[in-house]
C-alpha cells in the first residue's frame, strides 16, 4: 500500500517561510517603491498599477519624491523605516497631488487582502475571466488579464528567489514515513487495503504484540505531491520517497503552472463554448500536458491503494479538477488532513473539510474516506 502526501503553501510557512500570496504582494510594493529612485518622470507604471504625481511644484518626479519625503512619513508616523505598502497607503491618501490606478484584476486582489487579510491570486484571476465572458470587449479583456496574471508569475518567480530555504521539521519527516494506522482507513476501502498489506481484519487485535505484522504497516512508496514552487519538499527523503512538483519548481521557471484547475465549476462550460483558446490560456489541466508530472501522478494512483495525507494545502477551488482525481480514485482508501491551531485554542479543522468536500461529487465517499478530527494531527 502507499501513501500520498499533498503538500500545499502552508507546508512552506510551517517551516517559516513567508511564501503566502500577501508576503508577496507586500514584497511587490517594496519594489515599487524601491523604483522611485532614479525615475526622473511624474509618472511610475507597469502593467498592473500606474502611479502618477500630479502638477505640484514641490513634487517634480518621483526621484525627488524617494529622497525628499522619507522626513514626511516620519512625522507622521514617527518610524525609522515604511514598507512599500505603507507608502502607497499614504499616497492613496492624497488624491490632489497623485494618483493611482490600478487594473480591475489588481484592484480585486487588493480588495481581497483588504477586507479578508489574505489573497488567492489564482482564484481572483479565475473570478475575473468569468466576469469578463460575457463583456462585448471580452477578446480585450481577456488578453490584458494574461498578460497581467503572466506578469505576476514572473514576479512571484523573483520573490521566491529571494526568500531562502529552510530545513525539514522532524515531526513532519516522522508523519510522512510513520506506519499506516487501520483505524484511518474508510470502511469500504479498509478490506481492500489491509489485503494489499497482507493482513486480514481479525489480525489488526494482535498488532502490538506481533513486530512482525507491524511491519507490513509500513508505506512501499510515497509519493510527495507538491503544489509549492520552493524546495522546501525535497528536504525530506527517504529510500521509499518520490518527489512530484506537480506545478513545476524554482528550477524550473518554464514549466510553473500558475492559473486555475475547476473544470467542476458550473460557468466552466461557457468558457469552453467561447471557443476562444486565451480562455484556456491558463487551465491547468492543459498545463500539465507539458510535462509528464501528471501521468506520474496517475500512474501512482494506479498502482496500489494509497491513503492520502494533506499538509498545508487549503484543498480550494483553483486545484479542484486535480484533488477530485485524487480523492474519488477506486484506490484512494482514506484522506487524512492535518490542521493548524492556534495560540487562542481556535483551529481551522472544519474549514479544511469543508473545502475537501467540494472536491467530492460522491458525498457518501467524503464522508467516509475523510478522517475524523479525533485522529488527526497539527502541522
Amino acid at each position: 500500500m502507499n501513501r500520498l502526501v499533498i503538500i500545499g503553501n502552508g507546508f512552506d510557512m510551517a517551516h517559516g517561510l513567508k511564501t503566502s500570496y500577501m508576503d508577496f504582494i507586500n514584497w511587490y510594493w517594496d519594489q515599487r517603491v524601491n523604483a522611485f529612485v532614479g525615475n526622473t518622470t511624474k509618472v511610475s507604471e507597469d502593467i498592473l498599477c500606474k502611479l502618477q504625481i500630479k502638477g505640484n511644484e514641490d513634487i517634480s518626479c518621483w526621484n525627488v519624491f524617494a529622497f525628499q519625503n522619507s522626513f514626511f512619513f516620519k512625522d507622521i508616523y514617527h518610524k525609522e523605516r515604511y514598507s512599500g505598502f505603507e507608502i502607497i497607503q499614504e499616497i492613496r491618501q492624497h488624491p490632489k497631488v497623485f494618483s493611482v490606478e490600478c487594473c480591475p484584476f489588481f484592484e480585486t486582489i487588493l480588495q481581497s487582502i483588504e477586507t479578508k487579510g489574505w489573497v488567492d491570486i489564482e482564484n481572483d484571476y479565475y473570478q475575473t475571466l468569468k466576469n469578463n465572458i460575457d463583456s462585448p470587449r471580452c477578446d480585450y479583456n481577456i488578453i490584458e488579464l494574461n498578460k497581467q496574471l503572466a506578469f505576476l508569475q514572473g514576479k512571484l518567480v523573483e520573490y521566491l528567489n529571494t526568500i531562502g530555504t529552510s530545513e525539514l521539521k522532524n515531526d513532519l519527516n516522522g508523519e510522512i514515513v510513520e506506519n499506516f494506522n487501520p483505524a484511518d482507513f474508510s470502511t469500504e476501502g479498509k478490506k481492500r487495503a489491509l489485503r494489499s498489506i497482507g493482513l486480514e481484519n481479525y489480525e489488526l487485535k494482535e498488532l502490538p504484540n506481533n513486530s512482525y505484522k507491524r511491519q507490513k504497516l509500513h508505506p512501499i512508496h510515497i509519493m510527495v505531491l507538491s503544489f509549492n514552487y520552493t524546495d522546501t519538499a525535497r528536504k525530506y527523503i527517504a529510500p521509499n520517497i518520490i518527489h512530484n512538483y506537480i506545478h513545476g519548481d524554482l528550477e524550473h521557471p518554464e514549466n510553473i503552472i500558475f492559473g486555475y484547475g475547476d473544470e467542476l465549476d458550473k460557468n466552466y462550460q461557457d468558457i469552453l463554448d467561447k471557443n476562444n483558446n486565451e480562455f484556456l490560456r491558463n487551465v491547468k489541466s492543459v498545463k500539465y500536458l507539458e510535462t509528464r508530472h501528471y501521468h506520474e501522478l496517475l500512474e501512482f494512483l494506479l498502482s496500489a491503494p494509497f491513503q492520502v495525507l494533506i499538509m498545508g494545502h487549503s484543498c480550494g477551488n483553483s486545484d479542484r479538477t486535480l484533488l477530485n482525481t485524487v480523492f474519488e480514485h477506486e484506490n484512494c482508501v482514506s484522506i487524512k488532513p492535518f490542521y493548524h491551531k492556534w495560540d487562542d485554542g481556535r483551529d481551522n479543522y472544519l474549514e479544511l473539510v469543508q473545502n475537501i468536500s467540494r472536491n467530492f461529487t460522491n458525498m457518501k465517499l467524503f464522508r467516509d474516506r475523510v478522517v475524523n478530527k479525533e485522529q488527526c494531527q497539527t502541522m
